[in-house]
């Protein structure tokens, strides 16, 4: 039955905005802690080192940017988690709840305010370009959520995890006027973002055998083996923030690796005569 989100806390969170996200995908600490490792941190970096920011300010510019990001983005999940679900093969309910027609209005109207108030405060609400991402984004999400075929399916996902990755940074270089910094924010989120995000998804929606993914130093050897593209890509543009990118998660890989690992040498050395 539907629910009010008069009568429901829950509900009243999912409103909020990034509380929609948080309930159905960025799941406190695993799923949290994972996106801010390997998003949100290395686009802290980007707008940093890209946008001549120091580390305050440059936060400050990233939660903005992701504030107008995940707002729309926002709106495609709730369109996934209903009208998605119709045309998927692999369907999966993630929020218990069935939104009336007074929700999903609120819901937008709540997530439109945010979008123009973080445009105005990145000083973009003027700029076609930034519009033009955004609209961008709209489309691929409703193509996602309408395609009835998973093999195109496929293409929009990869579109939609580019988005993610890089449109909290693009305001600032919107504004800088910086073409080819924003075309190296597509290229390290293609590189270190979204191609092992995409073997996930064609893992999930069974069109992918890749068992060894499932290994905890997967993800290190992956990073590895990227390097000399990502190298390329800073020597070409004289700019270091791709590798330092790189770096970082890298050495977020090497402490899970080293976590996971650490108990059972502790094992084995209790074993030892």
């Amino acid at each position: 039955m539907p629910t009010s989100f008069a009568t429901k806390p829950q509900c009243l969170i999912l409103l909020a905005p990034f509380g929609y996200a948080f309930l159905s995908r960025y799941h406190w600490p695993r799923d949290f802690v994972v996106n801010a490792l390997t998003a949100w941190v290395p686009g802290v970096i980007l707008v940093a080192l890209l946008g001549d920011l120091p580390v305050g300010a440059a936060t400050m510019t990233y939660l903005l940017g992701y504030a107008a990001f995940i707002c729309i983005y926002e709106v495609g999940y709730l369109a996934n988690d209903t009208i998605g679900l119709r045309h998927d093969a692999t369907p999966r309910r993630r929020v218990d709840h069935d939104p009336s027609f007074g929700f999903v209005l609120a819901f937008v109207v709540v997530r439109l305010g945010v979008v123009l108030a973080a445009a105005v405060g990145l000083s973009v609400a003027a700029s076609g370009l930034f519009w033009a991402a955004i609209a961008a984004l709209l489309a691929a999400l409703v193509a996602h959520n309408t395609l009835r075929a998973v093999e195109l399916k496929f293409y929009t996902f990869m579109q939609l995890s580019l988005f993610r990755f890089s449109l909290p940074v693009l305001p600032i270089l919107i504004v800088k006027e910086d073409t080819v910094a924003i075309l190296i924010v597509l290229a390290t989120a293609l590189l270190l973002f979204s191609l092992p995000r995409f073997l996930t998804y064609l893992d999930a929606k069974g069109r992918l055998s890749l068992p060894e993914r499932k290994a905890r130093s997967y993800h290190l050897k992956a990073y590895i083996a990227v390097l000399p593209l990502v190298a390329l890509l800073s020597i070409l543009t004289a700019e270091p923030a791709p590798m330092v990118c790189l770096l970082w998660a890298v050495l977020v890989q090497i402490i899970y690796v080293v976590r996971a690992t650490a108990p059972r040498w502790r094992r084995q050395g209790a074993m030892q005569p």
